[in-house]
């Protein structure tokens, strides 16, 4: 779609779809997350350090394959069969994850699920991009981001019914099957956009055009901050260390994800309003405020009112990081821009994923929190510090 098109108040069908298959595709896999931490802590060794361990791995194995599959995005004529290999292969690996016996397994499980994540992610994201004018881009990843909270929060309430009505863990991770199969089917009724449709097959050289380098001066906080951002299922698994029980974790879930949900479409108008790079500034800020927060919370009230705050910080920064690079880059180069932006946060991801679960098995919870806090905090400083040097077009 041409920057230059007006702006309607509807959202194409495409980023419709697309929010409705990110909807089911986290009903599926929120109805696993929520009860895994416990599910691993009952069943494995080093629960902490084997949940950094398979979060980290499995970002990696994810971030190997974004910056690949931005570059096929960038060549493709099509980008749909990339996104539905990609979300039909996390379907299928989910539910394995209620036959794990050893440690390396829900580590295998994870990273294949994790595979379609990297076929899939630079893709979509460049499909919403193009599918959309410049002035709806935060409505656009705000929407979708919205929508992939909102299946979480669904998610976690079916398996808090699930559990409640008696079906074990391991009958839960089965019946979440059934979204993401459905999340499949929704994803064939996706039309791409004409203008990539009509891309010949011979435009190599276009597609090839190099990102431009002031990008650098945003992935770099973007990288830092990346290692600060641990995966939420800490969260969890501090609840568990403060005296939840089991039970209470998917509806703490849902309120963390439904936070989430609410917030961000709001937050991608307020993004295309205000500029993206506010946005960013002020969910990282949120981050560090809020992991220094739970880094001296005690008690499961406290740090359940704590996490629902924090909940803030994905609802502001997720979709505006994505505007923000898709304002920096031309059309023809969002693919490999985006699998840059995915990479780079996956290899971060591992290592917040060790140090955090390292740093709370060797000195225990408090110091994780303050470290990641602390990082978080120095991230958004650098990005007030390099942002004006990538000089946005779209922010002046």
């Amino acid at each position: 779609m041409d920057a230059a098109a007006p702006r309607t108040s509807r959202l194409p069908r495409t980023v419709v779809l697309l929010g409705v298959v990110s909807l089911l595709t986290d009903v599926s896999s929120d109805m696993i997350f929520p009860l895994l931490p416990a599910f691993l802590a009952a069943r494995l060794p080093a629960a902490p350090l084997l949940l950094g361990t398979m979060e980290g791995v499995a970002d990696l194995v994810s971030s190997v394959l974004k910056y690949q599959s931005g570059v096929w995005a960038d060549r493709a004529r099509r980008l749909k069969p990339m996104v539905l290999l990609g979300y039909g292969l996390s379907s299928l690996m989910r539910p394995l994850m209620a036959f794990v016996t050893l440690p390396w397994q829900p580590i295998v499980i994870r990273s294949l699920d994790r595979v379609g994540k990297g076929l899939r992610s630079s893709p979509r994201d460049a499909l919403i991009a193009h599918s959309v004018p410049a002035d709806s881009r935060g409505r656009a990843f705000g929407f979708h981001r919205g929508m992939d909270h909102a299946g979480a929060a669904v998610g976690s309430l079916a398996a808090m019914v699930l559990v409640a009505v008696g079906l074990r863990v391991e009958q839960v991770f089965f019946v979440a099957a059934v979204p993401g199969l459905l999340a499949v089917v929704a994803l064939l009724l996706v039309r791409e956009p004409p203008r990539l449709e009509s891309v010949p097959a011979t435009g190599v050289t276009r597609a090839l055009a190099p990102v431009p380098r002031r990008v650098a001066y945003y992935l770099v906080p973007v990288a830092l901050f990346g290692v600060a951002n641990s995966t939420d299922a800490f969260l969890l698994l501090k609840l568990t260390e403060e005296g939840a029980q089991p039970e209470f974790l998917p509806l703490a879930w849902l309120l963390l994800q439904a936070v989430k949900s609410a917030v961000s479409f709001p937050a991608g108008r307020l993004a295309d309003r205000l500029g993206a790079s506010r946005l960013v500034l002020a969910g990282w800020s949120l981050y560090a405020l809020s992991y220094l927060a739970l880094a001296w919370a005690r008690g499961v009230t406290l740090t359940m009112v704590v996490i629902g705050v924090y909940g803030l910080y994905h609802a502001l920064a997720e979709g505006a990081e994505k505007s923000l690079l898709t304002a920096l880059v031309p059309a023809e180069a969002r693919g490999r821009a985006f699998g840059l932006y995915n990479g780079l946060t996956g290899v971060s991801s591992l290592t917040a994923g060790l140090l955090f679960g390292a740093l709370w098995t060797t000195r225990g919870s408090t110091t994780a929190f303050v470290t990641a806090g602390v990082l978080a905090g120095v991230s958004a400083l650098l990005l007030v510090l390099l942002l004006p040097r990538a000089r946005p077009p779209d922010e002046g």
